[in-house]
């Protein structure tokens, strides 16, 4: 297990220096991505000291990466409401307290806020979803493939605005960079509302020149169950984030889940 833990941060600072050292950016192909805007993300580099991320008209109203000391959502990662009573469990305290953790709130300019509920390096097994048939969780599971065993899941529960039920995106960190033409995560409600988040190595140099990086992946892709590209974010440098029109409640999950995958913690020990 160490060996594969290695071998996918090799990947990953491999990828990320040969971009950098070359000046490319997330290359988006085809009319798909007509009219796509583009953010540039401030706040990432030394985002642990004070942090808060901003892009375009959003920007992070509170961050926490040890959000289950002393809060109010120690109880776990929940679907519902974090201090709803009535709220069913997903993932244990005792999972949580092991991992590493991240909480933050997005806010837009119009006064409308998310929240995220992240834990990284889950192994599938920890995953406690009792009786509760509404959890996406089932959802993401089976959608990954009968016998999926991972050792390095990112979860995350998502709240828009007052609503009592969050999305539930589920991530393999490892398997996102050993195979981003293959892997798919997702991003869910319920089997009826849910998208997926691809991993891309495509780059785009100043030329414009389009190519693929030899390994890993250096950004994801955030498509409906259409298959219609709805966002994107880049992990180069700072992050960029790219965001389709589409309603105000979409648009800010959809920037919400761009933050959380630039966010999420990347430590594979």
């Amino acid at each position: 297990m160490k060996s594969i833990k290695l071998n996918y941060l090799i990947l990953f600072l491999l990828a990320s220096n040969l971009v950098i050292g070359q000046s490319m950016t997330l290359a988006l192909e085809g009319e798909e991505w007509k009219g796509v805007k583009e953010y540039k993300v401030k706040g990432r580099n030394g985002f642990k000291f004070k942090e808060k991320l901003s892009f375009g008209n959003y920007a992070s109203l509170d961050v926490d990466r040890s959000w289950t000391k002393g809060t109010e959502v120690t109880a776990g990662i929940t679907q519902g409401i974090p201090t709803d009573e009535y709220y069913q469990r997903i993932i244990t305290t005792n999972h949580i307290h092991k991992k590493q953790t991240l909480y933050f709130s997005l806010g837009d300019d119009a006064g409308n806020a998310s929240r995220a509920y992240c834990v990284s390096r889950l192994d599938a097994k920890d995953f406690n979803v009792g009786h509760n048939s509404f959890s996406a969780v089932n959802l993401l599971l089976d959608l990954a493939g009968p016998g999926m065993e991972s050792s390095n899941v990112f979860f995350t529960n998502i709240f828009v605005g007052p609503s009592a039920y969050g999305w539930e995106l589920f991530l393999d960190n490892e398997a996102a960079v050993a195979h981003p033409k293959k892997y798919v995560g997702y991003l869910a409600k319920n089997d009826k509302e849910y998208y997926t988040i691809v991993p891309t190595a495509k780059v785009k140099s100043k030329k414009g020149k389009v190519s693929s990086m030899p390994f890993g992946s250096i950004g994801f892709i955030i498509r409906n169950k259409d298959g219609k590209a709805l966002a994107a974010v880049s992990l180069i440098d700072n992050g960029m984030i790219y965001l389709m029109d589409t309603d105000p409640e979409e648009q800010l999950l959809l920037a919400t889940t761009c933050a959380v995958l630039l966010m999420r913690p990347e430590d594979l020990e």
